[in-house]
């Protein structure tokens, strides 16, 4: 159970939260490498804008000995004009409440990941990812819940 930060309801959005809510071990959160790559879960979905693209998705694998889950995007032939953000959802309470993970942000090509949390086997541990893209069209775009 998240002992404290965060906690949003409602639609996915970037307005309140910050990648500092959960980097360096905040409220539970683990830091890992941009290029950190899991076993993918839940599908990959795409953020896109005015012709710019970047693929992103949830992976669970084992981080410092503990099975856990994080977003993760790569984004391919981006001008150095273009943002992307990424952040990652996560509830313990079947997605009444969570706690934002993000945005983590890059300008141009290359992977973001957002920070990891532990797995669980309790159904009301749920994770989903969300990413947007800068320029028209480019809103926020979230996996389903996992």
């Amino acid at each position: 159970m998240l002992a404290a930060g965060l906690l949003l309801a409602g639609p996915a959005s970037t307005a309140h939260a910050t990648a500092a809510d959960c980097s360096n071990g905040a409220n539970g959160f683990t830091d890992i490498s941009d290029s950190l790559r899991g076993t993918p879960v839940n599908g990959t979905a795409v953020a896109n804008s005015n012709g710019n693209a970047a693929s992103f998705g949830q992976h669970v694998g084992t981080v410092s000995g503990r099975q856990m889950g994080w977003g993760f995007l790569e984004a391919r032939n981006l001008p150095s004009s273009v943002r992307v953000d990424l952040w990652m959802d996560v509830t313990n309470n079947g997605g009444s409440t969570w706690i934002q993970c993000g945005p983590f942000s890059m300008w141009g090509s290359g992977t973001i990941t957002t920070a990891a949390y532990p797995t669980s086997s309790s159904s009301s541990r749920k994770f989903r990812v969300c990413a947007s893209i800068t320029g028209p069209g480019g809103g926020p775009r979230c996996l389903d819940w996992w």
